[in-house]
């Protein structure tokens, strides 16, 4: 039977990882050796990642960094393994929460001021936040500010 290319890439990666723990550079550079797409590269890290065998990190200037996660010594069966993958999860999320977010969120419900960048000043409970905006009451109702538009929030 025939292994498809993206077996062959995935096994690639695999010996690769086995062999040298963690890799530096690029996702052009490792389609490169592995005489791969950068698509298929992404690919095969994404399903590598889910199945928990490597953890990549990658940023803007600095590449792409790729590493082989250890085998924890005692493995939790059954309830308490259901229990470790939720817990473990939830770090993940934590540690993916903004500095923006964690203040944004301890912040909802209570009183704010806000400037914009026009140098218009907002005051009102600030009710809910997205990506892009926030929504706050103010005394003639209900605003739907554009965070690109806002230059300081003053909170207690």
């Amino acid at each position: 039977m025939a292994t498809s290319k993206s077996e062959k890439v995935k096994s690639w990666l695999k010996d690769y990882l086995s062999e040298f723990k963690e890799y530096s550079g690029t996702v052009e550079e490792l389609a490169k050796l592995a005489g791969a797409s950068t698509y298929l590269i992404k690919k095969v890290i994404g399903e590598l990642e889910e199945e928990g065998f490597l953890k990549s990190d990658s940023k803007r200037g600095r590449g792409l960094f790729i590493s082989v996660i250890q085998p924890e010594p005692s493995e939790p069966v059954g309830e308490e393994k259901v229990e470790a993958k939720e817990t473990t999860q939830e770090k993940k999320k934590e540690k993916k929460k903004s500095l923006q977010d964690q203040v944004l969120s301890s912040l909802l419900g209570k009183d704010v001021v806000v400037f914009l960048i026009s140098g218009t000043r907002l005051e009102g409970k600030l009710l809910d936040f997205d990506n892009f905006t926030l929504a706050m009451t103010a005394p003639k109702g209900k605003s739907l500010v554009y965070k690109h538009a806002v230059a300081t929030i003053l909170f207690e």
